[in-house]
């Protein structure tokens, strides 16, 4: 057989491979098994409820043989840092936070988190909510200013959104951790099993942290023992709003037990993101597994009530990060966006 022939038929024979191949149906990366960390919180927080009950939905909208884990780390304030250094896939963060970490704003993120994109946001109501035993006669943060009070003031652990906060809040009203030790009390970061505790017999006199719906520690404390809610003065909501991007927000009365007022403070929802690299397909299948269980995820975590999917892409419930493809095109065609 000549050269010539045997050129031609091996040219025969690749355009053939050529063409079967492309014959073929295209497997997507979403097709593969798709192995996920979604961090959240800690055990025991509503973060972590809300994100194992979301993990065992998405699992079962992926491929066979696919993980998703939540992890119990690192609170809206952390996790943007952990998808920016690839330790996990998906995030529960807040927009306020979001919205630093991807502006680099310094503390608490040392330089921009640019891998970051947002799925949803609006997922639940968050507060930031402040309480007192009443026979300290505090009626607001400017109080204790203004009376010098040795307040032991307790939050949630280090490097939480909760202490983060707390110290802005307090810093706003001019009152600094030093400041409350020189009068006599302190700024105490304690985890949920110390706090009712610790309001029992009497090692704390107030609180600073976060809260959701019928929160489990917060209805502990108020049940444990008489506390007084303390409203923000709308000067400082402004101030708090302009400064962190914090957002008005309204406790309805009878939230707590002993609540029998609106509770006036700042607040944000929660919000989901994800790491820029995640397949596009992979995002959809997500997005549309949170959508379409809302009423599972409520049922097991009541603050989820507060989610709307038809505005969950506004910019002001991520933070302004940009939506990952996947979410956009989902969006796009339920009619939404």
């Amino acid at each position: 057989m000549s050269k010539s022939r045997i050129k031609w038929r091996f040219f025969i024979l690749v355009i053939a491979l050529v063409c079967f191949m492309g014959a073929m149906p295209a497997i997507s990366q979403a097709q593969q098994p798709v192995n996920l960390k979604f961090a959240s919180f800690k055990i025991g927080s509503g973060h972590f409820v809300m994100a194992g009950i979301m993990s065992d939905i998405i699992k079962k909208y992926l491929p066979p043989g696919s993980t998703v884990d939540a992890l119990p780390k690192s609170g809206g304030l952390g996790n943007p840092k952990l998808l920016g250094l690839k330790k996990a896939e998906l995030g529960l963060s807040f927009p306020p936070t979001a919205k630093w970490a991807w502006n680099g704003v310094n503390p608490p993120y040392e330089k921009k988190i640019r891998n970051i994109r947002a799925i949803a946001g609006g997922l639940d109501s968050y507060w930031h909510l402040g309480a007192v035993r009443p026979d300290t006669g505090v009626k607001s943060w400017a109080d204790v200013k203004a009376k010098k009070m040795g307040l032991r003031i307790c939050s949630q652990s280090k490097g939480s959104l909760s202490e983060f906060a707390a110290r802005q809040i307090l810093g706003e009203y001019g009152i600094s951790v030093q400041d409350l030790k020189g009068w006599g009390g302190n700024f105490l970061l304690k985890g949920y099993n110390e706090m009712v505790p610790g309001l029992k017999e009497g090692a704390i006199d107030g609180f600073l942290m976060l809260a959701t719906p019928r929160h489990p520690t917060w209805t502990e404390l108020a049940i444990a023992r008489p506390i007084r809610f303390l409203n923000l003065e709308e000067s400082m909501i402004s101030k708090l709003s302009a400064k962190y991007g914090f957002l008005r927000s309204i406790v309805p009365a009878g939230m707590f037990q002993g609540q029998k007022e609106d509770v006036v403070t700042v607040g944000f929802p929660t919000c989901l993101l994800v790491r820029e690299d995640i397949p596009a397909d992979v995002v959809y299948t997500i997005l549309k597994a949170i959508v379409e269980n809302k009423d599972k995820i409520q049922a097991a975590y009541k603050a989820f009530e507060a989610f709307d999917p038809k505005t969950a892409w506004k910019p002001e419930k991520v933070g302004g990060v940009p939506l990952h493809p996947g979410a956009e095109k989902f969006y796009k065609e339920m009619g939404w966006k």
